[in-house]
């Protein structure tokens, strides 16, 4: 098994198995992680940009609707033939996680801040977009009801959204075909 670098992890995600600590196996729900250049979206309820350090990858959550746990998010990420394999570094668990089908281009995202000084992220990967802020974390497909409320809103200095003025604090790649 080899360790995967950021960009081999573009794409949406599905989580085919957790295995947890006490060996409990969970094959089912609906966990996706939208990944572009750095940023992601999870669709457990957070967002942010992820880090690499040698196979150790570090999710920095700049979007959290959950309580923050005990331990930053550090998995060790290995390839098992197409599955990408995810062990926890401070807490014991594996992860696997399966790509989906589709385009990984165009590839971009675009970190925002709110009024309130609220961090949000809005990330589009091929024909998939992720839209983490204003206590909504969406994992949606270009062109339905929430990517139109997102591109509606866009303008050259940020996000109109729910009448909140979300300003660009950076971004990367590129949003647009």
């Amino acid at each position: 098994m080899t360790a995967p670098v950021i960009a081999d992890c573009a794409g949406l995600w599905r989580r085919s198995l957790l295995i947890g600590a006490d060996g409990t196996r969970d094959t089912g729900g609906d966990v996706r992680w939208l990944q572009g250049i750095t940023g992601y979206v999870d669709s457990r309820g957070f967002a942010g940009r992820l880090e690499q350090q040698g196979d150790v990858f570090h999710w920095h959550r700049d979007v959290d609707l959950l309580p923050p746990g005990p331990f930053p998010d550090a998995g060790a990420m290995l390839w098992d033939g197409d599955v990408l394999v995810e062990t926890g570094v401070h807490e014991d668990y594996v992860e696997h996680w399966v790509r989906e089908d589709g385009p990984s281009t165009p590839l971009g995202a675009v970190f925002l801040q709110g009024p309130d000084g609220a961090d949000g992220v809005w990330l589009r990967v091929g024909d998939a977009f992720g839209w983490a802020g204003g206590g909504t974390v969406v994992i949606g497909t270009v062109g339905d009801s929430h990517w139109q409320r997102l591109s509606d809103g866009r303008s050259a200095a940020g996000l109109e959204v729910d009448g909140a003025t979300w300003t660009i604090q950076r971004s990367e790649g590129s949003m647009h075909s």
